[in-house]
């Protein structure tokens, strides 16, 4: 195939180096200098020649109108399109050009000639990586539109949706990724986490996606559910009205929209404790004679809790609490666990981080309430002696290793995130680190031996000196 270029830059640099023997190149350039080593460094190269690329007599002691294609790729928009016209005219069946001149786009489109736009090319990919790194842009129909490919995550709340209720008037999925197969989706296939969809729409429609997305986002705490209980313990009054106060704080920076009040017949009774509450608030009280342990989980998936307020427990919480600990009743609810220490307002939340998924969503948490309570996150990596000296050899760079996906969530999320560091002991360094805060947002897995095992989240809920709010489960589906 018989090929003539206008342009001995880096675009048809990189092209010979790609194509096989059955080309025959011929390479035109005002630049004498920038052909001299092209036929020796590219054997497809015929012919170096060097001169104005939108002469017409050049292009005729070519015999242009033999070329098979002709690639116009000098960095002068006017003479590319002097080339290609002169191209088109001589009837040359296969013209592409680049152009970054918005004005000289409708020149182009009148002569049919494909052009690529190298300013628009590396825009929107510089657009669509500060939007989320992890979708993919591909441009179609010369420019005009796109195919995004973006995966269904947790944060984009997307899975158990159907088809039918994601697609746009602006796109349309035309198949999923699922499982190492590629899937023809109909209007009734549910979305999964881990799909990557395969979107296509006109040019820029992945602004929509974007604010589609946004917009499904879940405000802190309605991803698990839209009210509040607040657990009243012991006889102290004063203990009681703390944990009002923080509780109404809570209620009122955040999208909570009932409150029930859960307290035993011989704790205080805070029917005098909630008239600021009445008119903004559905609130009921309720009284227990027994294990409350047992019920709480029905209590809160019945009446849609996402949020449960409670202080630290004791030896003789309802009494009959002996043998509980606190990480036992986080991972028996079914959605977050804030241990109240009255450390509001909240301006200043630490989130422990590892590897570990459930830490990962505590942070991801935290950012959560953050944006409802105008508060700022810090991330907080603790490296013990282990890993300092890399006595494992599997992890080279363990801090940069945790920050690297910190710094992914706060890219994806839009969040500035604070690093903190620390060495030695993971609970004596965040406890005593936690005193600079006003809240501690932790990550609990029973069957993740890491730095957040249950037994180190006690001790981090016993002894931390502000609020901590445990999150031990997923929103619900």
């Amino acid at each position: 195939m018989k090929v003539i270029i206008c342009g001995a830059g880096k675009f048809t640099r990189h092209l010979l180096s790609r194509l096989g023997n059955r080309w025959q190149i011929t390479v035109v350039d005002l630049d004498e200098s920038r052909l001299n080593d092209l036929p020796a460094r590219f054997p497809i190269v015929e012919k170096a020649v060097a001169g104005d690329a939108s002469s017409p007599v050049l292009l005729d002691d070519l015999e242009i109108e033999t070329a098979d294609y002709v690639l116009v790729l000098t960095n002068n928009d006017k003479v590319n399109l002097a080339a290609a016209r002169f191209a088109r005219e001589k009837g040359v069946r296969h013209i592409m050009a680049l152009n970054n001149d918005e004005a000289l786009e409708k020149k182009f489109r009148e002569l049919d000639i494909y052009t690529v736009v190298t300013g628009n090319v590396v825009g929107s990919t510089l657009y669509h990586y500060l939007q989320d790194p992890r979708v993919n842009v591909f441009p179609v129909a010369r420019g005009r539109g796109e195919i995004v490919e973006v995966e269904v995550l947790r944060e984009h709340w997307l899975t158990g949706m159907s088809v039918g209720g994601f697609e746009d008037a602006k796109w349309l999925i035309a198949g999923i990724f699922r499982d190492g197969e590629l899937l023809a989706p109909d209007f009734d296939t549910v979305l999964e986490e881990g799909d990557r969809l395969i979107l296509m729409g006109k040019r820029d429609f992945f602004r929509s996606v974007c604010t589609h997305l946004a917009c499904a986002h879940v405000p802190f705490p309605m991803a698990w559910g839209s009210g509040m209980l607040l657990i009243l313990s012991g006889g102290d009054e004063e203990a009681a009205e703390s944990m009002m106060e923080e509780a109404m704080y809570l209620a009122f920076n955040t999208r909570v929209a009932h409150v029930i009040i859960l307290r035993h017949d011989e704790g205080p009774n805070p029917r005098d404790l909630i008239e600021d509450w009445r008119g903004r608030f559905d609130i009921r009280v309720r009284i227990t004679f027994s294990n409350p342990l047992k019920d709480l989980p029905k209590l809160c998936r019945e009446e849609g809790i996402g949020l449960v307020v409670l202080r630290p427990l004791e030896k003789s919480f309802f009494r009959v609490l002996t043998s509980s600990e606190m990480m036992e009743l986080a991972h028996a609810l079914p959605c977050p666990m804030l241990v109240s220490r009255r450390s509001m307002p909240y301006k200043r939340i630490l989130v422990p981080f590892t590897k570990a998924p459930r830490s990962e969503m505590a942070l991801e948490t935290a950012i959560d309430a953050a944006e409802e309570l105008d508060a700022s996150v810090d991330a907080a990596v603790v490296l013990e002696p282990d890993f300092i000296h890399n006595s494992n050899g599997k992890e080279k760079d363990p801090l940069g290793e945790r920050f690297k996906r910190v710094r992914e969530l706060s890219h994806l999320r839009k969040v500035s995130i604070g690093e903190v560091s620390r060495e030695g002991n993971p609970v004596r360094e965040l406890t005593a680190l936690a005193g600079e805060y006003d809240l501690m947002v932790v990550g609990s897995s029973s069957d993740e031996k890491d730095l957040f095992s249950p037994n180190i989240g006690e001790l981090l809920t016993e002894r931390t000196p502000c609020s901590v709010l445990v999150v031990a489960r997923e929103p619900r589906p």
